[in-house]
């Protein structure tokens, strides 16, 4: 509808009636008034406004966009194009890239310029292009030997502006290109390394395209031929290499390289070994290397030692100790030696009795195969083994005595097995005591139950017994080998167990307690070891230890038969006596140092003063020391621990 006539009370009612007809607002019409209303006496109406609406005819829309003036701009084949703008328009801008250095007018412009004057005073540089290269070097060892080829590639870079289309603003945008430099071949390789007068020894067959492509790279290109030294005679000493060291190791033990060890009537000393003459050499240039002349010398021999008819060999007139004086072997009766055991003399071994006048210092290691071991002075980082005692007239220090051989190892599994042989005793009195209760649990499974839950010390004992027994099972009996087997078996600390019974368990008890008195019986050689004082040390004797001194601190001591010091004190560390006594003046520290005292079987503890924090064992029955006590006497009675202190009973019944 387009047209509208109508009536109401006013003209604006009228005009109001029409829009909604019509659908449209008062500027889309057109309004003529064909009739106003007429009013009556005190302003009443007599008669309606009508009024006609002519809808407006729209104007017809154009769709064509308006003129584009402004300039352009853009950049084809790395160079910049140029479109003036239109009267009225812009000219173009060019966002400039940071790498891209842009004057225009002479002065230095950054980020963005507009060409207000065209191209004129514009002048864009990029950063300068470099070059690809191949750098190339020949070099040669000093022994004029072996000549290297090294090269390394660079490459080159191109700069150019990137493309843009034409656009009122650009960006001047950086490219580059990578460019590879000429790759190297085979023929220049042979004129870089003649031309360094390299003749002799030349090889480039290992030389292919394929290697040098690569960016960077060295090999060898020619190898001349190294000279053959002369060889002087020498002695082989052969007693110093007893012990057959591996002298190519990379950590050699000069001490066991050259230790001294005691030899047979008629044993080869040493061997000369004749000169052998050189053979010159040639270089990579095809020079000569001249060689010397080898150098003679003769083997001589003192006491105790003859030299073969030929001079090419000596051997020992007379069992014992070989030395060479000098360049002078002698070959001595009695290992005496009247200085210090150092790296000097190296580890010493003999059968039979050893004298050192002098210390036993650090790393060295003295062992008498069949005798006593007498030190004269203090003994210091290192190790002494004797079959029978050890005398040390001054201190021992951070170092390891051994007394008695294999009666050691005898003693200490005999306590070991003592102390599994009494687990055992209880783990079957543990059985029977909790079988009463627990009827519905087979024998098997609470015995498993019973040894994880109660009897954990006694899998450690176990678990030491087989670490020891590995170390020296070649020594030990066949009865031993199968006890430590069935142990393992039935109670194998670090895998699975055979299925436990009263029986296996009663049987092992019989077993063991065999064992320990054929391990007493052999064990008689009751090697002693004394000394004035120890200090972070470890000693292991068959039969006692003995401290003259007045001390003992942070040490070991692990004796068969007894452990005396009644004018010192022990303090840190560890007492273990196999059966015997353990008598001294002190134990432990007023500061409550950790230290420990144990009987493995039976003997008496006796001590004039003991401090806190130290433990006392005899039998595997322990008393800790929470406070100080004096004169402490500890035994057993009917196989139960007693300890007096100070005057009182301190436990027991």
């Amino acid at each position: 509808m387009n047209e509208w006539v109508g009536s109401a009370a006013t003209i604006d009612e009228a005009i109001a009636e029409g829009l909604k007809e019509l659908g449209a607002t008062r500027d889309e019409v057109e309004i003529e008034v064909l009739e106003v209303p007429k009013k009556r006496l005190l302003g009443l109406a007599r008669s309606d406004a009508k009024v006609k609406l002519t809808r407006k005819h729209k104007a017809q829309e154009t769709n064509t966009p308006p003129r584009n003036r402004d300039g352009k701009a853009w950049i084809k084949d790395g160079k910049l194009g140029y479109e003036p703008p239109e009267e009225g328009g812009n000219p173009p801008r060019l966002i400039i890239d940071k790498r891209i250095t842009v004057r225009y007018g002479g002065e230095l412009v950054q980020n963005s310029v507009q060409l207000t004057d065209g191209l004129n005073g514009l002048d864009i540089i990029l950063p300068e292009n470099m070059e690809p290269v191949v750098h190339i070097e020949v070099s040669v060892d000093k022994d004029g030997l072996t000549a290297h080829f090294h090269w390394q590639q660079n490459q080159g870079i191109e700069y150019r502006l990137g493309e843009q289309p034409p656009a009122n603003v650009i960006q001047l945008r950086l490219e580059q290109t990578v460019l590879q430099p000429k790759p190297l071949t085979v023929d220049d390789v042979a004129v870089a390394v003649q031309s360094e007068g390299i003749s002799y020894g030349l090889n480039l067959e290992g030389l292919n395209q394929e290697m040098l492509s690569q960016p960077k790279g060295s090999v060898v290109v020619a190898q001349g031929q190294p000279p053959i030294p002369p060889k002087d005679a020498t002695v082989d000493y052969v007693f110093q290499k007893r012990n057959q060291v591996d002298l190519d190791a990379l950590r050699i033990d000069y001490y066991e390289a050259y230790g001294i060890s005691s030899v047979e009537e008629g044993a080869i000393l040493a061997v000369k070994i004749p000169p052998e003459p050189g053979t010159p050499g040639t270089d990579v240039f095809g020079r000569k290397i001249p060689v010397g002349k080898p150098k003679d010398l003769q083997i001589k021999c003192g006491k105790g030692a003859n030299l073969s008819r030929d001079g090419t060999t000596a051997t020992a007139a007379t069992s014992g100790l070989p030395l060479l004086r000098g360049n002078i072997i002698e070959v001595l009766p009695v290992l005496e030696l009247k200085s210090d055991a150092d790296i000097s003399t190296g580890n010493i071994t003999f059968d039979g009795a050893i004298v050192i006048r002098g210390s036993v210092l650090e790393n060295v290691k003295v062992e008498s195969l069949s005798g006593t071991v007498h030190v004269g002075g203090l003994v210091s980082g290192a190790v002494i083994r004797s079959y029978g005692s050890i005398v040390v007239q001054r201190n021992v220090v951070a170092s390891e005595l051994q007394a008695g051989g294999l009666s050691i190892v005898q003693m200490k599994i005999a306590g070991i097995l003592h102390n599994i042989r009494d687990y055992l005793v209880k783990l079957e009195r543990a059985f029977h005591s909790v079988a009463k209760h627990s009827e519905s649990i087979s024998e098997a499974l609470l015995l498993r139950h019973l040894v994880d839950l109660k009897f954990s010390a006694m899998l450690k004992s176990i678990e030491e017994l087989g670490d020891l027994f590995g170390e020296v099972s070649y020594q030990l009996s066949p009865e031993l080998h199968e006890i430590v087997a069935r142990l393992m078996v039935n109670f194998n600390p670090q895998g699975t167990r055979a299925n436990l019974s009263l029986d296996a368990i009663t049987r092992l008890s019989q077993m063991i307690a065999e064992q320990e008195e054929v391990l007493s019986a052999e064990a008689e050689n009751e090697a002693d070891i004394r000394a004035r004082y120890l200090q972070n040390s470890r000693l292991e004797a068959a039969g006692s230890v003995i401290i003259e001194g007045q001390g003992a601190h942070y040490s070991t001591v692990i004796a068969g038969k007894g452990f005396h010091m009644e004018r010192g004190l022990f303090r840190g560390g560890s007492i273990t006596v196999n059966q015997g006594n353990i008598i001294l003046k002190e134990l432990g520290g007023p500061t409550g140092v950790a230290t420990n005292a144990t009987i493995v079987t039976n003997g008496r503890l006796k001590c004039q003063t003991v401090h806190s924090n130290v433990i006392i064992s005899i039998a595997q029955q322990r008393y800790r020391f929470d406070e100080p006590a004096m004169d402490v006497h500890a035994y057993l009675v009917d196989g139960s621990l007693v300890v007096h202190g100070s005057g009182i009973k301190l436990v027991g019944d």
